[in-house]
C-alpha cells in the first residue's frame, strides 16, 4: 500500500490522504491554501524541529514552546525553490553543548539532505541567553 494517496478535484486542487491514519490534506494551486511549494517549506521546518526533539528528549532537553518560521524564494531556470530562511524561536534557556547539540540535530534533518544543493537554507536560532 502507498504512503500518500492523491486526487485531483479541479480547479488547481487536490486531496491527499496518508493512508495509515486516514488524515487528508487539501493542496491549493490557486494561492488559498497550502500549495506544493508551501508543503515544501513546511516539512523542512516540521523535519528540523523534530529533530531536533528527537535528540533534546533523549538528552533531556525541554524545547517546550520552541517555534520555527520558514520563509522561501523563488528562483528561475528552472522554476525552482532558490532560497529558505528558517528562523527558530526558543523561550528555554540552554547552556553552550545544549545549543550545539541543537543545531547540529537540526542539520540532520533528512528533508533538508534531500533538497539540491542549488538550493540556499538560511537558519537562525534564536536562543535566549
Amino acid at each position: 500500500m502507498a504512503t500518500i494517496s492523491g486526487k485531483y478535484l479541479g480547479n488547481l486542487c487536490s486531496e491527499f490522504t496518508h493512508n495509515q491514519s486516514g488524515v487528508k490534506i487539501n493542496v491549493d494551486g490557486n494561492g488559498k491554501g497550502f500549495s506544493p511549494i508551501d508543503l515544501t517549506a513546511a516539512s523542512l521546518g516540521a523535519c528540523m524541529m523534530a529533530m531536533m526533539a528527537y535528540t533534546a528528549e533523549s538528552k533531556g532537553i525541554n524545547l517546550e514552546g520552541m517555534s520555527i518560521e520558514v520563509d522561501k524564494t523563488m528562483a528561475d531556470a528552472p522554476r525552482r525553490i532558490g532560497e529558505f530562511n528558517i528562523v527558530v524561536n526558543f523561550t528555554q534557556s540552554y547552556d553552550d553543548k545544549e545549543k550545539t547539540l541543537l543545531q547540529r540535530a537540526a542539520d540532520t534533518c533528512p528533508v533538508k539532505k534531500t533538497l539540491s544543493s542549488d538550493c540556499k537554507i538560511n537558519i537562525v536560532m534564536n536562543f535566549i541567553d
